[in-house]
C-alpha cells in the first residue's frame, strides 16, 4: 500500500520567476561584468549540465559544499560568457548577490496545480516529502510560498545528490516507510527516475507542460476531485 508521495522541487513544484540568464546578466552587469543574456544562456547550460557533484569531503557540512559548488558554477558561467575569468572583490559581490537572489521566495513561482494537489493528497492521508538536489535555501523558499511537507530532504542535508539512492533513503527514514510504500515524481530521467529506481521506489517522470502533477496522481491511481 502506498503511504507517501515524494516530489522533486525545481521543475516539479517550483520554477524561477524569470529566466536565469536575465538574472545573471543583470546582477553581473551591476557588479561590473557587463554581459548579455544570450551569452550567459549558453554558457550556463553548458556549465550546469557538465558539473559533477559537490566535493562533500572537502567541507565541514553539505550546505558549505553546495554553496561552493554554486560559486564554481557562477565563476565558470561568467568566464565562458565573457571570454575571461571574473576576478577580485567584484566577483565575490556578484556571487553573493546571485546566491541571495535565489534564496528569496519571490525569485520562484509555484506551478498552478501544486497547492490543490498537495491539499488533496494530505486530505487522502498520504505523507509528503520533497527530495531535491538543492541547498538549505529550499526550506525558506517552500515556506515562503506556504508549502509544507512531512519531510524536506535536500542534497545539502543528505550530503548526497540524486541519482545517488542515499538521498531517497534519507527521505524514507524520515517518513518511516519502506521503498514499496512510496512513489516519487520529478522532471529528470537521470536524477529522479534512475535515482528512485536505485532506491527501490517507483517514479513518474514529469514532462512539463505535456504532463503535470495531476498526471502523476492518475498514474498513481489516486482519485482526484
Amino acid at each position: 500500500m502506498i503511504r507517501a508521495l515524494f516530489f522533486d522541487a525545481a521543475g516539479t513544484l517550483i520554477e524561477p520567476a524569470e529566466p536565469v540568464a536575465d538574472v545573471y546578466a543583470r546582477i553581473a552587469t551591476a557588479a561590473g561584468f557587463p554581459l548579455e543574456s544570450a551569452a550567459i544562456r549558453g554558457a550556463f547550460h553548458e556549465v550546469f549540465t557538465g558539473m559533477g557533484d559537490p566535493e562533500w569531503a572537502a567541507h565541514p557540512d553539505g550546505d558549505s559544499a553546495e554553496r561552493e559548488w554554486w560559486r564554481r558554477v557562477v565563476h565558470l558561467t561568467l568566464s565562458r560568457a565573457g571570454g575571461k575569468p571574473p576576478r577580485g572583490d567584484r566577483f565575490g559581490t556578484c556571487f553573493e548577490a546571485l546566491f541571495a537572489h535565489y534564496a528569496d521566495p519571490a525569485a520562484w513561482t509555484i506551478f498552478p496545480e501544486v497547492r490543490e494537489i498537495l491539499q488533496l493528497v494530505r486530505d487522502a492521508g498520504f505523507l509528503t516529502a520533497v527530495v531535491s538536489n538543492f541547498d538549505l535555501r529550499l526550506h525558506r523558499i517552500l515556506e515562503g510560498h506556504g508549502l509544507s511537507f512531512d519531510a524536506v530532504v535536500t542534497s545539502a542535508a543528505a550530503r548526497s545528490r540524486k541519482p545517488d539512492p542515499a538521498i531517497f533513503r534519507e527521505a524514507l527514514r524520515l517518513t518511516g516507510i519502506a521503498p514499496v510504500e512510496a512513489l516519487h515524481t520529478g522532471d529528470s530521467a537521470r536524477a529522479d527516475l534512475h535515482g528512485a529506481d536505485a532506491a527501490g521506489i517507483r517514479c513518474f517522470l514529469l514532462d512539463r507542460p505535456r504532463t503535470g502533477l495531476r498526471d502523476f496522481l492518475t498514474w498513481a491511481g489516486i482519485r482526484q476531485k
